[in-house]
């Protein structure tokens, strides 16, 4: 057997599930009792978050209806059609009840449809200033996917088993979705690594790719993080940090079907986050409370003593 087949034969093992699921744990990984419990519990608290979110942007109401020009996002490009004050009123208070509703009204499909229209367009409307904050898209998206819920979807544990594998089968498509994003990211930072092999050109896994990267945004930006200069003065500690990054975000889609790695790719895409706040001044607040609620406590890990 030639070395390169070992190596091969190796990783393909290392991708397979370690031991065969005993007769019926598929059938209960969707329609548990436990995990459907679990499930409504990180549903509930997902919507009580878009509402805490939506009651805490009245306190920037006066300085959203203060503004005269934008240039509208499509989703709100109904807005110049009316006097600016009236549609940013329209837009807020749309928002507003739109977070009322995520703690009222998501039992109803109706009412899950509002929540995800408010949310569009207040972030459409908040990002016609400019620059996009792509730390808000995740939130959006998953408030799409959760249309989709059963009707029932919030009954007592004894709920049928029909709704009880509907619904976490949705909570499973907010899993994937949201791990995708990360998997899209680490899937162009490898084809970028290729391409500036290939033209001679300094990268990320250069042994001081990161520090440069880091030093690069700062000046940009014109200011300093709190580990940004430390890692500049020390580029040997980035490489393993960046390749330690690249594979959580590679392989962030196949974790999915992993339930056992669920908290550990959580923890670790959470901490991915922290370092490039601490390190580049980039922060993904709202992405690391949804990696906590759909995997750090994901419904599909494995209970303890089991």
């Amino acid at each position: 057997m030639s070395p390169r087949r070992s190596r091969l034969e190796t990783v393909a093992a290392w991708l397979r599930p370690r031991r065969p699921r005993p007769p019926g744990e598929a059938v209960l990984l969707l329609s548990g009792r436990e995990r459907f419990a679990s499930g409504q519990a990180i549903l509930s608290a997902f919507y009580a978050v878009l509402f805490f979110l939506a009651a805490g942007q009245i306190y920037s109401w006066q300085g959203y209806l203060a503004a005269t020009e934008l240039d509208p996002r499509w989703p709100v490009l109904w807005m110049p059609w009316l006097e600016p004050k009236t549609a940013i009123s329209i837009v807020l208070w749309l928002h507003l009840a739109g977070g009322v509703a995520a703690l009222t009204l998501v039992r109803y499909r109706w009412g899950r449809v509002l929540v995800f229209l408010s949310l569009l367009q207040f972030l459409a409307f908040r990002f016609s200033f400019g620059a996009i904050n792509h730390g808000a898209h995740l939130g959006l998206l998953l408030a799409f996917v959760l249309i989709f819920l059963p009707t029932g979807w919030r009954g007592w544990p004894t709920a049928p088993r029909q709704v009880r594998a509907a619904t976490l089968l949705v909570v499973a498509g907010c899993q994937s979705l949201l791990m995708l994003t990360y998997t899209l990211s680490g899937f162009w930072k490898v084809l970028g690594i290729g391409r500036q092999v290939v033209a001679g050109e300094s990268h990320y896994l250069h042994p001081d790719g990161l520090a440069r990267q880091v030093a690069a945004k700062l000046l940009a930006a014109d200011e300093v993080s709190l580990l940004g200069p430390w890692l500049i003065d020390h580029p040997w500690a980035g490489l393993p940090l960046i390749v330690a990054a690249i594979l959580l975000e590679l392989f962030a889609l196949w974790a999915v079907f992993r339930p056992t790695l669920h908290q550990l790719w959580g923890v670790g895409l959470i901490a991915l986050h922290l370092g490039t706040h601490l390190t580049l001044g980039i922060g993904f607040v709202e992405n690391t409370l949804w990696l906590a609620l759909f995997f750090v406590l994901s419904p599909f890990r494995r209970p303890r003593g089991r």
